[in-house]
């Protein structure tokens, strides 16, 4: 038996779509955020707050990317409860 070899994924990794959504929100945030600042508008306010709910809620995307992107190696994915595979002879049924 051979051993597996990892593939390297180059750039942001596998997650690439959670990567991008992650991106957009915070840009989205921060210039519906800056409108909310500069804008001069009389509800400033909102804005302010729904540019900051959005950052915010962009963690979620980069918790996703995140975890997407841990690599745990496949002897460890055999075994994860701490039990080993009981061996199959041709005597015990």
């Amino acid at each position: 038996m051979e051993p597996v070899s990892e593939k390297r994924h180059a750039g942001v990794g596998r997650c690439k779509c959670s990567f991008w959504f992650a991106v957009a929100h915070d840009i989205l945030g921060v210039l519906i955020m800056m409108v909310g600042v500069f804008g001069g508008l009389v509800i400033h306010d909102l804005f302010i707050y729904v540019g900051a709910i959005i950052i915010f809620l962009s963690l979620i995307w980069w918790v996703f990317w995140y975890s997407g992107n841990i690599d745990v190696p496949p002897e460890e994915l055999q075994d994860d409860v701490g039990l080993l595979r009981p061996h199959i002879s041709e005597g015990n049924f």
